[in-house]
């Protein structure tokens, strides 16, 4: 058991560190975001599941790290979405979709 904990915890590592990476390389806006997402969604997750082995699923500590992973997840969906809108809102002035990115959705 404490094998699959410690190779939880070494694959919830390196999602973050690999966003971090992705983060500093990235040159635009939007192309970091989806390494931000990330970072809210794979990492945390894999460290709840480190810790429900641990602890046990069903113990205060699991759903406790099971909640965190969930409401990051989601929250940070959310403002991923949020910052999107504004920065192409910023950048073009509306959230409507140009003839082309219609034209390539068909």
């Amino acid at each position: 058991m404490a094998v699959t904990i410690d190779i939880l915890v070494a694959l919830g590592v390196t999602a973050q560190l690999a966003s971090c990476v992705g983060l500093l390389a990235m040159r635009t806006a939007i192309d970091r975001l989806h390494y931000g997402g990330a970072a809210t969604g794979v990492g945390p997750a894999l460290i709840a599941a480190a810790v429900c082995v641990r602890e046990g699923f069903f113990t205060s500590n699991g759903l406790n790290a099971v909640v965190v992973a969930v409401l990051l997840a989601l929250l940070g969906a959310a403002l991923s979405t949020a910052t999107a809108r504004a920065i192409r809102l910023r950048e073009r002035g509306t959230l409507k979709a140009s003839e082309a990115e219609r034209e390539a959705r068909s």
